[in-house]
């Protein structure tokens, strides 16, 4: 799937989006999960100087980590666009 019809579907429905979605997200927009601290829900995903935590959770994430997620690849299409 196209990375911008992915994020559009995602921002359609911030308050019911499942960790693998946004994990997909963010790997077709090329950040790597790095391995987060034993005892944590949260996950690391790293691009370049760009970093992320997104906590697991069931059965949906909170909106307020899909949108700061959707914040971050907006940013990095725009950039692409421009230059």
């Amino acid at each position: 799937m196209d990375r911008r019809r992915l994020r559009e579907r995602i921002a359609r429905r911030p308050n019911a989006v499942a960790y693998r979605e946004l994990e997909q997200l963010l790997v077709v927009y090329g950040f790597e999960e790095k391995s987060s601290r034993s005892g944590t829900s949260h996950h690391y995903f790293v691009r370049g100087a760009l970093q992320v935590s997104v906590p697991f959770r069931r059965p949906h994430l909170l909106s307020v980590y899909v949108r700061r997620v959707l914040k971050l690849v907006e940013q990095i299409d725009q950039e692409e666009d421009n230059g």
